[in-house]
């Protein structure tokens, strides 16, 4: 609910920014934060499931800034911060936690009119403005006064001190009263969150990790959805130097600010690539080594708990990416979907969305790939899946899967002692 023009407000265009008094530019102390959430707030029953989970996420993501607790209270959460809190990081975290649509840090005062004036005229003395509104909401609230009271109230007390005028569509600045319990949280500032579903709370998926641009932001947007992230790297090695692996590390490393935790399979390749440059076209290597790869995410999967796997892939990109391409890939996965969710986007929005989240740096970073290792120079585009079957009818391939996942080193992030 908004706050009305106050009685006597100039009309719009009026006043110019108002400067306030000399002595009053000062920025009171926020000891609160207050986090809102979209998604989660539509799921009925089951929301009190995602909101523990959302709540769990927040406290390992602030580890280290000096907050003082994480609570949920109906239709929010309340992060209380210490003296010491460093608010600078503790925004930037935030900024990263799936499930936030937006938080404010505030200040925390009585359900009183009163207090609720003192602390609207310290937030209105921080910056000037030309125009304001109040925005008052009670939730679950005591509070004896209706939200337009609040911001008639308010509004008037605002607008006497500052001589601004009221905007109830565009104002400059907002003062935003949440009344809930005995106690009241207001702010001045919503910073936008990721959105989406708490990381890990729908479900487990192994995603494949190359050392490239995409596959990171693909591990991304099913973590967003509220995936916990097992990430497989493939490299070449022993005939491969280790840069690759090198770089899936990193690129994992710098997914945990936004997954909290990942953990990262290096399984190495090289031997199983040998294997089929013995017995395969060379048209047709690309897409057995896929197909080899996805065999060995699955069986990975099948370990770990996970419900699916996820790819980087977008459709027409490269050679091994065409629809009958994939058909083939897809067809040496037998228990598990391959979700895609980069299927439809170009290059350029994959790059903007790499260099959002900020793996892009590091993707670019050269690397071997394991892809290129005894490449041919033209790969099939319409690979057969009977062509493929018949190149791998001399391969033992539960044995190559098998050696090939026991041959793993498994990194965790953040590391742990």
């Amino acid at each position: 609910m908004t706050a009305p023009a106050a009685p006597g407000a100039h009309p719009a265009g009026a006043h110019p920014a108002v400067a306030h008094p000399a002595g009053e530019q000062h920025k009171p102390r926020r000891d609160v934060v207050v986090a809102h959430y979209h998604e989660v707030g539509l799921k009925g029953n089951n929301r009190s499931y995602f909101e523990r989970i959302l709540a769990s996420n927040i406290r390992t993501s602030l580890r280290g800034t000096g907050y003082k607790a994480v609570r949920v209270i109906p239709g929010r959460l309340l992060i209380d911060l210490g003296p010491a809190t460093d608010l600078a990081t503790v925004e930037h975290r935030l900024s990263k936690v799936f499930g936030l649509s937006s938080f404010s840090p505030g200040i925390t005062t009585e359900g009183d009119m009163d207090a609720l004036v003192t602390i609207a005229l310290e937030l209105a003395s921080e910056a000037p403005f030309a125009s304001f509104r109040v925005r008052a909401r009670r939730g679950n609230s005591s509070f004896p006064a209706s939200s337009q009271t609040v911001n008639e109230v308010i509004g008037q007390a605002i607008k006497d001190k500052t001589q601004a005028r009221v905007d109830l569509s565009h104002a400059e600045w907002t003062c935003y009263i949440e009344l809930v319990q005995n106690r009241a949280y207001l702010y001045a500032d919503r910073i936008p969150g990721p959105g989406g579903l708490p990381a890990s709370s729908a479900g487990r998926v192994v995603a494949l990790l190359s050392g490239g641009i995409d596959s990171p932001v693909a591990a991304w947007e099913l973590a967003k959805r509220g995936a916990g992230i097992t990430a497989v790297h493939f490299h070449g090695q022993p005939y491969a130097d280790p840069s690759s692996a090198r770089q899936a590390a990193r690129l994992a490393a710098s997914l945990t600010s936004w997954l909290g935790q990942v953990e990262l399979w290096l399984v190495p390749f090289g031997d199983l690539q040998a294997e089929i440059v013995t017995t395969a076209r060379a048209e047709l290597r690309t897409v057995l080594y896929r197909r080899y790869m996805m065999r060995i995410a699955e069986a990975l999967a099948l370990q770990v708990g996970a419900e699916a796997l996820v790819t980087g892939e977008s459709l027409g990109q490269v050679a091994s990416q065409t629809l009958p391409n994939l058909r083939a890939i897809d067809a040496a996965v037998r228990e598990i979907p391959v979700l895609r969710p980069l299927i439809g986007r170009d290059k350029i929005e994959i790059e903007a969305l790499a260099r959002r989240i900020g793996t892009y740096d590091i993707s670019i970073d050269p690397h071997q790939d394991c892809c290129v290792l005894f490449a041919p120079r033209q790969a099939s585009t319409r690979a057969r899946i009977v062509d493929l079957e018949a190149a791998e009818s001399t391969l033992d391939t539960p044995a190559l899967v098998a050696k090939a996942l026991a041959n793993a080193e498994v990194q965790r992030f953040p590391e742990t002692p």
